[in-house]
């Protein structure tokens, strides 16, 4: 039996070895023979006494003698080709990993270690001619391990190139004489980059532009592996303008993506162009006009919300409403005095949109206080603006009309449930220097399910606010601790969809039915879809379960998806499916969380409105890997453990968590209604008054320090 001393000598020398870091290690692939060579650290005298290739799957080990080719170096060689045809079925899909034993002279003593063949272990690396190929009807893919770092290889199963993707940033963004100039750092691990292509892809039209753009390597570090690259990208505007009225497309956000080629692999890895470091936003934020005939694009850069991920916003006007524009916009604050009178207030969510919190404070405000200057900016082919005109026309400012410009550059106060820059006259967030409105931020969803320090936070560059409307304590703890926010700039008021979502109505319809809503998620180029792909294709598994099916079908139980946009291509795969398929860009999202029983989601912040009805929530694959990283973002832990619903990534374990429900009325279990009534202050129907008075509270805050 080993002492405590023993054991705590152990522990040392364990501590010491793993210190040790090693010269260097290379590949070099010939054909379809990989040659591998080490050499070793002379610190503890090592000896390397094999090599071995282990079977992930099956755990089996294949040894091949270490060929000591000098004083402390050694290597092996190994036939792939052969190695697969010796060793694998017939069309296998299997993984291999490289290992090594060493043994190490540590007070007289050896001691045998087994190490993967791992980058952390060496100083130095490098490879040549180390590239996945193909053997008969078997493809071989070498990579290093996301775990490990270690060296191995695949048959059949592809390897996400993006894990040799360790960073990258924005350094400069910036619009001189009519050109975007972009200017960053693109960091890689042990493999080099061969090439890159810049690539601009429109958010709506899906078209695709390949532009111009350098790259060049810095410097490549030891121990790390990272290759460093500098890149400097130049979008050329008034060209760019005249393919956009060729092709005569509308209003558009572009996306930056690159396409980076590297050693050795056939397909690129698609990057986000994103993370802007320290930039200047008096520089990053310019606008700048192309006109052609009848038609103006204002072109202005900005930042998506998920992902910070660069774009260009590409917004069409008539020309005379944008010369308009031009020749009001320099007198606005001489001219705006002689409107205080009038008390302008401005609500709008998206130019498309008046369905979240936007619409219903409107709608709140026209028929509560109809005396108030209040005006909802919509485009006019918005599917809502026929709802909004309902409340008056002379209300609706017709998204790029002079009377949206007119009336907008005189506001007193704008309120969205967006980042405010969405129904600018241009992207750019800083136009509202212009005008020295107040903004007011009224919330898509109950915040902290999702991270948005990036773009809503107080520090950041894309967006300002003069108060945040909040529904708790802990989400008002959220916004000033995690967001950090201003105490004196967060309101405890609850959403103004809250009144409608808690209001009670005699013969209101609760239905046995069970709703899975998928949260929407960024969309980019093809390559990029695969969290999309894997959200969608787990919960296609989830219906077609036999189990799933039986514990629907005894509880009489309609099955109905509430599809995200990001997902429409799946409308046919689910509606095979024997439930009903709804599209939540079509659907009054509030009724349907109303009608049913039990919320089935991967990360949706609806989840929380639901569970403040106190019906069950089940969030199913919670832990979402971004497609520009290696790490997994769980709610969880953006949400300080407080999820109002069970937690699980196991489709079989969820359909074990809805058995234990029990027969109807399905009702949310102590713990998690207990984890509800935390996140929501006030369980009434007086959101959208309290939104009024911390409003009015703020604008007479203003005029008395005026």
């Amino acid at each position: 039996m080993s002492s405590s001393k023993d054991i705590q000598s152990e522990e040392i020398i364990e501590q010491q070895l793993k210190t040790i870091k090693h010269p260097s290690f290379s590949i070099r692939k010939e054909g379809d023979t990989i040659m591998t060579t080490l050499s070793l650290s002379k610190e503890q005298t090592p000896s390397l006494k094999e090599f071995y290739i282990l079977h992930r799957e099956t755990g089996t080990r294949y040894p091949f003698l270490a060929e000591k080719t000098g004083e402390s170096t050694y290597r092996f060689t190994v036939s792939i080709r052969e190695f697969i045809r010796q060793n694998t079925s017939k069309n296998p899909k299997e993984h291999f990993e490289f290992y090594f034993v060493i043994q190490y002279l540590v007070n007289d003593e050896w001691i045998q270690k087994e190490e993967p063949l791992s980058l952390d272990l060496f100083d130095h690396f490098d490879s040549f001619g180390l590239s996945q190929f193909k053997d008969e009807d078997n493809n071989i893919y070498p990579y290093f391990s996301r775990k490990t770092h270690g060296f191995c290889f695949t048959v059949n199963v592809p390897v996400r190139s993006i894990r040799y993707i360790h960073a990258s940033q924005i350094n400069k963004v910036e619009i001189q004489k009519g050109h975007l100039h972009v200017a960053g750092e693109l960091i890689t691990t042990a493999i080099a980059i061969n090439r890159v292509d810049t690539i601009m892809v429109g958010r709506k039209s899906g078209t695709q532009r390949t532009i111009h753009s350098n790259h060049q390597l810095n410097r490549l570090e030891n121990g790390t592996h990272h290759y460093f690259y500098d890149y400097e990208i130049d979008v050329a505007l008034d060209d760019f303008a005249k393919e956009l009225f060729i092709d005569n497309i509308g209003d558009e956000d572009f996306d930056f993506y690159f396409e980076v080629y590297l050693n050795g692999l056939f397909d690129p890895t698609v990057v986000r162009i994103a993370h802007p470091q320290d930039l200047k936003s008096r520089k990053i934020y310019k606008d700048y006009a192309v006109a052609y005939g009848k038609w103006v694009y204002l072109f202005a850069p900005n930042f998506t919300e998920q992902y910070n991920g660069l774009t260009l916003a590409a917004t069409k006007y008539a020309k005379e409403v944008y010369e308009y524009y031009r020749e009001i916009q320099p007198f606005a604050r001489l001219i705006k005095p002689f409107y205080t009178d009038r008390k302008i207030w401005i609500i709008g969510e998206k130019p498309m949109e008046a369905r979240n919190n936007g619409w219903y404070y409107f709608r709140y405000l026209r028929e509560t206080y109809p005396e108030l200057d209040v005006y909802y900016v919509l485009d006019p082919d918005s599917p809502d603006y026929e709802k909004v005109c309902a409340l008056g026309e002379d209300h609706v400012l017709p998204f790029k009309s002079k009377k949206y410009i007119r009336t907008l550059l005189m506001a007193q106060i704008i309120l969205t449930s967006e980042a405010p820059y969405h129904i600018y006259p241009t992207r750019n967030p800083l136009w509202i220097d212009t005008i020295g409105a107040k903004r007011v931020l009224l919330q898509n969803n109950v915040l902290g399910l999702q991270p948005v320090k990036a773009s809503l936070g107080f520090d950041t560059k894309q967006f300002e606010t003069d108060l945040v409307l909040v529904s708790s304590k802990n989400e008002k703890r959220y916004a000033i601790e995690t967001l950090d926010y201003p105490e004196q700039q967060v309101a405890i008021t609850g959403l103004a969809r809250f009144d409608t979502l808690l209001e009670e109505k005699e013969g209101a319809l609760n239905t046995h039915q069970l709703l899975i809503f998928p949260t929407e998620q960024e969309t980019g180029l093809h390559y990029q879809t695969e969290a999309i792909d894997r959200t969608a294709k787990r919960f296609l598994s989830l219906l077609d379960n036999p189990d799933f099916k039986r514990f629907s079908a005894e509880r009489d139980l309609q099955v109905v998806v509430a599809l995200p946009h990001a997902m429409l291509r799946y409308l046919s795969d689910f509606s095979a499916l024997n439930c009903q398929v709804l599209l939540q860009e079509y659907v009054d999202v509030l009724q349907l969380v109303k009608e049913s029983s039990i919320f089935i989601t991967d990360s949706d912040p609806l989840a929380f409105d639901f569970s403040f009805l106190t019906k069950p929530v089940y969030f199913y694959q919670p832990e979402v890997a971004l497609s520009d990283t290696t790490s997994p973002i769980a709610p969880r832990e953006i949400y300080l453990n407080e999820l109002p619903g069970e937690i699980t990534s196991n489709e079989e374990n969820l359909i074990y968590l809805l058995e234990q429900l029990g027969k109807p009325p399905f009702k949310l279990n102590r713990k998690n209604r207990k984890k509800a009534d935390a996140l929501i202050e006030y369980r009434d129907t007086q959101s959208n008054e309290r939104i009024y008075a911390a409003v009015m509270k703020l604008l007479n805050s203003r005029n008395a320090t005026t």
